[in-house]
């Protein structure tokens, strides 16, 4: 049975694992100490949404909602800033089960709009986000990493 909570302070270990195997999937390597003091941060201060899936009651996916704020629309907004499911997981609608979730999130704190980003090939992804009733927005986005 799949069931999806939200992250609390009590869930750090469990998240932090996680969170290394979806580093490792993205091919980003922070050292893990820094990815468990992130996180740890983000439950403090509240700042951030994570949204776990359980499955069996195993932790499989994720998704992370951050707050952006608009001052033309002089609202705030989302960002799915990362969603994962483990790859033995994946094509459960375990994915599925955490979009609607975050959008649910995003209405409960009215947010004025969802935002997010996916990679070109993630086909996959961009049917599911499609059914949601998301749209592909062409605007120019430009990135500049600012790490040193």
């Amino acid at each position: 049975m799949l069931h999806i909570a939200k992250a609390e302070l009590n869930d750090l270990d469990a998240l932090t694992v996680l969170f290394d195997q979806y580093q490792r999937w993205l091919a980003i390597r922070p050292p893990l100490s820094q990815t468990r003091a992130f996180t740890e941060q983000r439950l403090c201060e509240q700042d951030t949404c994570i949204l776990m899936a359980y499955h069996q009651s195993s932790l499989v996916g994720f998704v992370h909602l951050t707050p952006l704020y608009s001052l033309a629309r002089a609202r705030r907004g989302l960002i799915i800033n990362d969603l994962y499911v483990q790859p033995d997981s994946r094509r459960q609608g375990i994915a599925r089960a955490l979009v609607s979730h975050a959008l649910k999130e995003a209405r409960a704190r009215q947010a004025a709009y969802l935002l997010l980003q996916t990679h070109q090939s993630n086909h996959a992804a961009h049917h599911l986000f499609e059914s949601f009733g998301f749209i592909c927005d062409v605007s120019q986005y430009y990135f500049l990493d600012v790490t040193d």
